[in-house]
């Protein structure tokens, strides 16, 4: 036997065995039933072309069993298309699709004595197969994705036989007649496909297989339909150009090739595209819109920063993306004059132009209830005049329109219904709440950096007080003590000391509210000299201040001004809570790689219930011309360091304050200060 008589009869007893296994599993379902008499039919073509079948009896047998397969297809995708699908569209296509396997039986039987296919029969069958892919591109492509597990198998097995089957075929309609080469191995390509349909029954007890039919779908099935009839028609000018012009393959071949550029040219046209969609959801849905994908779409739109448009010009992408729209422009309320123009999208006009309050336009949007559409009897303002504007969405938030978008006509023309004006308006009050969220997260973010501002010329003022005190004490003491050398020495480093420290602090208040874009290492300082500079210019007759800092060097990753000022709070406060005579503790203790500084009075001490709800609220002070200030801001410099501010104070015990600071690691960058 020959190589195509084996692989046949390989195949015949392939779909013999699917046939029986559908059997016995039981009553079969409808599905079962179509399945049952597809496998018969293969298997009877496939044994007919084992034993030496006439070509011309075979024919109606390979139609039957390619009819029955596509009856299938149908019979699974019906239940959502009948849900989605207008009922006469839907009993046209059924009733094209009867007719057209009545007349390809017929066309077959005409032929019953014919040893080849005739050219009717070539584009029939090319048909088709181009039919069976497209149902099963619909089938796989609308399965739920917790449900491929049982079609997958079935897609591939009746895939492959109608994918071979175009391949057979539109080969074919190049050449005028079918290679015997190809034909011959029919039969194991389709004996390929069993394995895959037995193990889609066995995924598939009952063959509910639960799918949904989406708009973009039916646009790619009829698109690919189109595409389809197209180049049957070029294939078939080139058949008839050759047997009558005398044209070679090569030309045809050529010719073929020209048609699909030609063809991928026009299906990547924006217009064209957008007509076959509007003409498909016209005629083919009861709905115009697929509300699910669309609002996917218009948040997708939204939610995209990374195209480096800002919110505002994505407000018109998302709503234009509605009706087709390729330019826009948004409008928003200047409470003072109108409407001013605020973003675009790829167009631009003047931002002097200003759409009045009390103006016909605005008033024709009735308080934002109505969509405007430009038909050339609104008042002609100049934007409008050119007539490169359509239609006007209002966008309305909290029962106030804050704005419009003015939208230009579409790639495709484009009937306005009811539909329409309620989805424009639906996704114009969602447009207008993100811009009034994209506002106000502005608003919040100015609101932050005044108020880091204030609170950094707080501390400023603070620590001016401060200096103020020292330089104070220095003309007070100048009285008794002037004629001191040493007394006047003192002086000069204070003053000095004074204006640096002023200096920096100006500095501070110019610096900015975020860190830099470029990253720097933290700044490091040797906490016991500045432990040690302000005892010495706090030290007093009246208060000795002790310091015990461990004997290994202690750098912190603070800024030694921050440090300082920190310190100076802290041992100034306990210095004015300690009587006369009594002694202040500044003592430094380091684990763990941290830094402990406690400052330690004998003063009258603190409550509880004071050092949790007051002494750290800024401007609460129990000090005559305290600012209130200067605990808050310790905390604050110490936390932005990393570390933290403990009290431990009873009333009449003394209080403790103790700051925790982390180490600095190797490598960081001395303080100059």
């Amino acid at each position: 036997m020959s190589f195509a008589a084996v692989t046949a009869a390989l195949c015949g007893l392939a779909f013999a065995a699917l046939f029986l296994f559908t059997l016995v599993r039981g009553t079969p379902s409808r599905e079962g039933r179509f399945v049952l008499a597809a496998s018969a039919a293969t298997a009877l073509w496939a044994f007919g072309s084992a034993f030496g079948m006439a070509p011309g009896r075979l024919q109606p047998l390979e139609t039957a069993q390619t009819l029955i397969w596509l009856a299938l297809l149908e019979f699974l995708l019906r239940p959502q298309a009948e849900d989605s699908l207008k009922h006469g569209m839907r009993r046209l296509a059924v009733i094209g699709g009867v007719l057209a396997g009545v007349t390809a039986l017929a066309n077959d039987l005409v032929h019953l004595d014919n040893g080849a296919l005739v050219w009717s029969q070539i584009v029939t069958r090319a048909g088709l197969a181009i039919a069976g892919l497209l149902l099963v591109e619909n089938l796989y492509r609308n399965i739920e994705p917790k449900r491929l597990w049982n079609v997958v198998p079935f897609c591939i097995g009746i895939g492959g036989f109608f994918a071979y089957g175009l391949f057979l075929y539109s080969t074919a309609l190049l050449t005028g007649h079918v290679n015997p080469v190809f034909a011959d191995a029919r039969s194991a390509a389709t004996c390929l496909s069993a394995p895959f349909l037995a193990l889609t029954l066995a995924r598939n007890r009952n063959w509910r297989i639960d799918h949904h039919i989406s708009r973009s779908l039916v646009f790619h099935a009829f698109t690919l339909v189109v595409s389809g009839v197209f180049l049957l028609v070029v294939a078939s000018l080139g058949a008839v150009l050759q047997q009558h012009g005398g044209w070679g393959p090569a030309a045809q071949v050529v010719t073929l090739f020209g048609s699909a550029l030609v063809l991928t040219l026009v299906l990547s046209s924006g217009g064209i595209k957008a007509r076959i969609n509007y003409l498909v959801s016209r005629n083919l849905f009861s709905l115009r819109y697929d509300y699910r994908v669309e609002w996917m779409n218009f948040i997708d739109i939204l939610s995209a920063p990374g195209d480096g448009a800002e919110l505002r010009q994505r407000v018109i992408h998302a709503v234009a993306n509605i009706v087709d729209s390729p330019r826009g422009a948004l409008w928003l309320i200047d409470e003072d004059v109108g409407f001013r123009p605020a973003a675009f999208f790829n167009l631009r006009l003047p931002a002097e132009l200003i759409e009045p309050l009390s103006g016909a336009f605005v008033a024709g949007f009735r308080g934002g209830h109505w969509i405007q559409v430009f038909d050339g009897e609104v008042d002609p303002a100049p934007w409008r005049a050119d007539g490169q504007f359509w239609l006007a969405v209002p966008l309305v938030h909290s029962g106030h329109m804050i704005g419009f978008i003015a939208l230009a006509h579409p790639r495709a023309p484009l009937d306005l219904n009811w539909e329409s004006f309620e989805l424009l308006r639906a996704v114009g009050h969602q447009a207008a709440s993100y811009i009034c969220e994209e506002t106000a997260a502005r608003q919040l973010a100015d609101a932050r950096r005044l108020e880091d501002y204030g609170k950094r010329f707080a501390f400023l003022g603070h620590d001016l007080k401060t200096l103020a005190s020292q330089l104070r004490l220095i003309a007070v003491n100048a009285q008794r003590h002037g004629d001191d050398p040493g007394f006047r020495a003192d002086a000069f480093r204070t003053v000095e000391t004074a204006s640096a420290r002023m200096n920096a602090l100006l500095l501070q208040l110019h610096a900015r509210t975020t860190a830099a874009a470029e990253p720097q290492r933290a700044a490091s300082v040797d906490a016991a000299r500045i432990v040690a500079e302000v005892a010495g210019a706090l030290a007093g007759a009246a208060v000795v201040i002790e310091t015990r800092m461990p004997p290994i060097a202690a750098r912190v990753a603070m800024p030694a001004e921050n440090l300082r000022s920190a310190l100076t709070h802290v041992v100034s406060n306990a210095v004015e809570a300690s009587p006369p005579g009594a002694a202040v503790s500044v003592a430094g203790t380091v684990a763990d790689d941290r830094l402990a500084i406690e400052v330690a009075d004998h003063g009258p001490g603190m409550d509880p219930e004071f050092v949790r709800n007051e002494l750290f609220r800024p401007f609460r002070t129990t000090k005559t011309g305290g600012s209130g200030i200067g605990a808050y801001q310790t905390r604050e410099l110490v936390r932005a360091a990393g570390g933290e501010l403990d009290v431990i104070s009873q009333p009449g015990a003394g209080t403790t304050m103790r700051i925790v600071l982390p180490l600095a690691r190797e490598g960081a960058v001395p303080s100059a200060a």
